[in-house]
């Protein structure tokens, strides 16, 4: 198994028309976020990355929502993303698109993520599956040539574990990473969706951030039969007693 953490420099992404097939991918991404937008509430969204940054969030009902890259066009914060200039427990719902494929050290930018999350906080989290046929096109090519490092989606739920975040959802999809119309490559995406998700090249991840309670809660368990911690009084102890002075 790789190290998470590299020190080569990857190239970081600035539109979503820089992947393979960048715009049926942004669509397929986009009408995940739509469906989970609405049961999103709070007060703070903050989207990390270019590519998080260029995701529709309209129809969200959080007013303040915070775009946050090192660089790039229609940016409100510039910061890098594992160093985020923001206080702890502030952001209600974060969205991370692509950006631990191409992240020098992905354990600090989610550790970062934690941070500012509150309690019961959301993290969206996307990402290429190097099971898929992207991710062997990938691995054909040569370390110098490569500009993202892939992740399996299972590696990236034991990372989250650790964090104490709960998996509410994972979808896979973008099987042919195809944006037609044609009724066949539609079927064909569906199927491998349904019966072949672990080869379709994205993977959709919902985490809720969770916490132990404050208050310990009392164990239920009781002794059968009381606990003599001394014997009683008898008459044999009464034979010894010192005589009272005259």
């Amino acid at each position: 198994m790789k190290l998470a953490k590299t020190s080569r420099r990857l190239t970081q992404l600035e539109s979503w028309h820089q992947l393979p097939h960048g715009e049926a991918l942004l669509k397929q991404t986009q009408q995940r976020i739509d469906a989970y937008l609405p049961l999103s509430f709070g007060y703070n969204l903050l989207k990390l990355g270019n590519l998080s940054c260029q995701l529709d969030t309209k129809r969200s009902a959080i007013p303040t929502q915070i775009h946050c890259a090192p660089q790039g066009d229609g940016i409100g914060l510039y910061a890098e993303l594992d160093q985020l200039p923001l206080q702890d427990s502030c952001i209600d719902l974060c969205i991370l698109s692509h950006e631990l494929d191409f992240s020098n050290d992905p354990h600090q930018l989610l550790r970062e993520i934690d941070r500012v999350l509150t309690i019961d906080g959301v993290l969206i989290v996307s990402g290429y599956n190097p099971l898929s046929g992207f991710g062997l096109r990938l691995l054909c090519t040569p370390k110098k040539v490569q500009t993202a490092r892939l992740f399996a989606p299972s590696r990236v739920i034991d990372w989250l574990h650790l964090l104490g975040y709960e998996i509410k959802e994972q979808q896979h999809f973008n099987f042919l990473s195809y944006a037609g119309k044609y009724a066949f490559f539609m079927h064909l995406e569906r199927f491998a969706q349904r019966y072949l998700p672990l080869l379709c090249s994205t993977y959709f991840i919902v985490a809720k951030k969770r916490s132990s309670p404050i208050t310990p809660i009392k164990s239920t368990f009781k002794f059968r039969q009381k606990i003599i911690l001394r014997q009683p009084l008898t008459t044999r102890h009464l034979k010894h007693k010192s005589p009272e002075p005259k």
